[in-house]
């Protein structure tokens, strides 16, 4: 018998795998007031460190999982670097990116680094915890695009920005409300432009990403 045919399903599976990474924040959120002892409203510094740090782990464990996985079972490497992006590609991507950081500005009433800023050892362990969430957002869009490219077969559209947005996006309508909802609904399509404009180049599509996510 001939090896199984990767299809559009094997990446479904994995996308959601990839979201529900997510999820292991709020598993993490629900246990670890009993392990602390403390309420997660009482959180000291320590306590929020605490928490990024595990999440950090607990997200960074599932994206490598989820690489090999692709590699290994789908023949698909999310890692190998793609072409290059051309100047045309760059000046978009770069137009998005400055579209998504003025809606985030607009959306937490200034600048969001100097709106979150309390305290420098706050603001490293909470953008390192940024950048393991910008890599699970990534890869989500990643195995979404395959989903897209798989079925439709017609390339430039943004299938993994879609994809995130009825996933993670959603799920912020969920638990939210609609204004955070529409906001993520709306910077996951423009992740999911990036990500195309880049050529797909993993390296390229994550430090825009997680700029983008940051500021």
């Amino acid at each position: 018998m001939g090896e199984k045919k990767v299809g559009a399903s094997d990446y479904l599976a994995l996308g959601l795998y990839a979201f529900a990474g997510f999820g292991l924040e709020v598993v993490l959120s629900m246990l670890l007031p009993s392990i602390l002892g403390v309420e997660s409203s009482e959180y000291t510094l320590i306590h929020h460190c605490i928490h990024w740090v595990l999440t950090c782990i607990l997200w960074g464990s599932m994206a490598l999982f989820l690489i090999r996985l692709s590699r290994k079972k789908y023949s698909f490497d999310i890692m190998k670097l793609n072409e290059a992006p051309d100047s045309k590609g760059w000046f978009l991507a770069a137009l998005i990116s400055v579209i998504a950081i003025a809606a985030t500005t607009i959306v937490w009433g200034g600048f969001k680094p100097v709106e979150e800023y309390k305290g420098i050892v706050r603001f490293i362990f909470q953008n390192i915890y940024y950048l393991f969430e910008a890599a699970l957002i990534l890869l989500t869009i990643a195995f979404g695009q395959k989903i897209g490219d798989t079925l439709i077969k017609k390339g430039g559209l943004p299938y993994g920005g879609i994809f995130l947005a009825l996933t993670w996006g959603l799920i912020h309508i969920l638990l939210q409300g609609g204004q955070t909802g529409v906001y993520a609904f709306f910077m996951s399509i423009l992740y999911g432009l990036v990500y195309i404009l880049l050529k797909k180049n993993i390296r390229y599509s994550y430090m825009m990403t997680a700029i983008i996510f940051i500021l």
